[in-house]
């Protein structure tokens, strides 16, 4: 017995010790019995409302510390522990109040600061956000985790260079301080001093190979410096952690929520799997909670809309919705995989000659490698995008589509158009897969130097020869557009090109036709008009090459 405390304190610490050392329901059972026997101890009070709050019961947690504090025990600690709890309920003006009159009490509270700055940022209000932060740094100098979020936040949407500053000494001084060194990582790579990002990163891997995050970023410091293979290699890892079967969903809403196209696909590609016998049978029993789920879709807005997944066969499909099932090699092949019958000089040619730079091509692709890379396309369960108003899927190369096939294909494009694409490496790459009843992308530019399109579906799928493709207008975003009015403000991109008198190309679907263009360029997908069937959606592959601006304003002779 510690000579220093009461026989009752000891009990308490007991009781605590119980539950910290994972016999958790022995320790909350002694807990009740204590606050029973004195229900008036703050001390007693606050271990239970603790415990509770800990084993997940954060309404009755709540609800013990408002008897704490309603009961005039207004303990700083106790406040800050309601607005947390608060803030997980989802009751932001309950925790905003409890987290304020938390620090008025102390300001020496480091997890009343990061949850009051949390509230702020789910909320949107990144400057408040940030401005929290700072007073805490102010409150408690040199504290790691708060610096390391400010310094996270400021280089995701403020000064990187502020950002890297705050960082270097903490990590300096605590070279283990996993969320400090993966910002400083970030914020190096923020700007461009990606030799030194890509170091810290690699550092946060080594001494957490399960940490996705640091792999996610690793990799886009590796292609932003050129090094795609590699980077890749890096997305793949944090793909096989984000995307493992029966991993818990946490708050990744695209594990739950839906819509009723995206269970019908992956009804449809789970049941080509089971046909072509690369599942077993005992995925009929997943499809049938597939289809179950889909049929519990009850909402219009369902239809292409994300809506939660329901309740009656949530627990069942959880452990393999949106989850990575199957993963086709997409194997490079031996060969070549762009077509000895593609004319890249024939492309180049035509882009020069069309300003401020459209062209397109036919057979692109060998047979080997237009048949590997849409089997790749069919079996891969990668489709994790669904978010799109139209309802069409997308596949990204952080998160599965980044097989060795279309690196092999991207490196022989660049040799092939060596005017063209030559001076740029591979940036991004994505594949996109449609219904036959829905309409496609809405008109956008793309952050990169040039775009290059094909589709994969064989032309006997597409029910209007003339339809089914691609259109392009004959005019830049300009520069001092950001990515969100580029990319994302249909209206306005109407409304310029409308002024700027610009005229649409439209280049219509052929299996195996490329389409390279300027990325400043805005385009859209043209009317679809597929056959319904999971092997007749329409799936193009987008590669984008090089960085924004480094196309536009070239000198174009031609343009009139």
């Amino acid at each position: 017995m510690d000579q220093n405390q009461t026989p009752s304190q000891n009990e308490l610490q007991a009781a605590i010790r119980r539950f910290q050392s994972g016999d958790r329901d022995s320790g909350l059972a002694a807990c009740r019995e204590l606050v029973a026997a004195a229900p008036g101890d703050a001390d007693r009070g606050y271990a239970l409302a603790l415990m509770l709050l800990q084993s997940g019961d954060l309404v009755t947690g709540v609800a013990e510390l408002d008897r704490l504090i309603e009961a005039g025990h207004e303990r700083p600690d106790a406040f800050a522990s309601r607005g947390v709890a608060r803030l997980r309920l989802g009751d932001e003006e309950g925790a905003a109040g409890d987290l304020d009159a938390a620090l008025r009490l102390n300001p020496g509270l480091p997890d009343a600061w990061l949850a009051l700055a949390s509230l702020h940022r789910k909320a949107g209000r990144l400057d408040t956000c940030i401005t929290v932060l700072r007073d805490a740094d102010q409150a408690i100098p040199g504290h790691a985790g708060i610096r390391s979020n400010l310094a996270g936040l400021l280089a995701e949407h403020g000064d990187a260079g502020e950002a890297v500053g705050l960082l270097e000494p903490v990590v300096s001084a605590e070279p283990d301080n996993r969320a400090a060194r993966y910002n400083l990582g970030t914020a190096l790579r923020r700007l461009e001093r990606f030799s030194e990002a890509a170091e810290h990163l690699r550092q946060v891997t080594e001494r957490d190979p399960d940490f996705a995050p640091a792999w996610h970023n690793l990799g886009n410091t590796l292609v932003d410096m050129g090094s795609v293979a590699e980077g890749f290699a890096a997305y793949d890892h944090s793909h096989l952690i984000q995307r493992k079967p029966g991993r818990p969903a946490g708050q990744d809403r695209s594990l739950t929520m839906t819509s009723r196209t995206k269970l019908e696909h992956d009804i449809e590609q789970l049941g080509y799997l089971r046909s072509t016998g690369v599942l077993p049978p005992q995925y009929d029993e997943t499809i049938a909670v597939y289809e179950a789920t889909r049929d519990a879709l009850a909402a219009p807005e369902a239809d292409t809309h994300m809506v939660p997944l329901p309740m009656v066969t949530r627990r069942e499909i959880a452990p393999f919705y949106n989850r990575l099932v199957h993963l086709d090699p997409g194997a490079a092949l031996d060969g070549p995989a762009v077509s000895p019958d593609f004319n890249g000089a024939a492309a180049e040619a035509m882009y020069r000659d069309n300003p401020p730079g459209i062209a397109w091509g036919e057979d692109l692709l060998t047979p080997e490698a237009l048949a590997g890379l849409r089997h790749f396309c069919l079996a891969s369960t990668i489709w994790y995008e669904f978010r799109y108003d139209n309802g069409y899927l997308g596949a990204f190369q952080e998160e599965g589509f980044s097989c060795p096939l279309l690196l092999q294909i991207s490196e022989e494009l660049r040799h092939a158009m060596p005017d063209v694409l030559g001076p740029h490496t591979l940036r991004k790459t994505w594949a996109f897969k449609y219904d036959s009843r829905l309409s496609g992308i809405r008109m956008h530019a793309d952050a990169a130097a040039v775009n290059v399109n094909f589709w994969l579906t064989p032309d006997e799928a597409n029910l209007d020869p003339q339809g089914g493709g691609l259109v392009v207008w004959d005019r830049e975003a300009p520069l001092d557009w950001d990515f969100a009015h580029y990319n994302r403000d249909t209206p306005a991109v109407r409304a310029f090109l409308a002024d700027a008198g610009a005229k649409a190309v439209t280049v219509a679907h052929r299996q195996n036709r490329a389409v390279l263009f300027n990325s400043d360029l805005f385009h859209e997908t043209g009317a679809l008009t597929f056959k319904p069937g999971y092997e007749n959606r329409r799936i193009n592959v987008t590669m984008l090459f090089g960085r924004r601006g480094d196309e536009q304003h070239r000198e174009h002779p031609n343009l009139k």
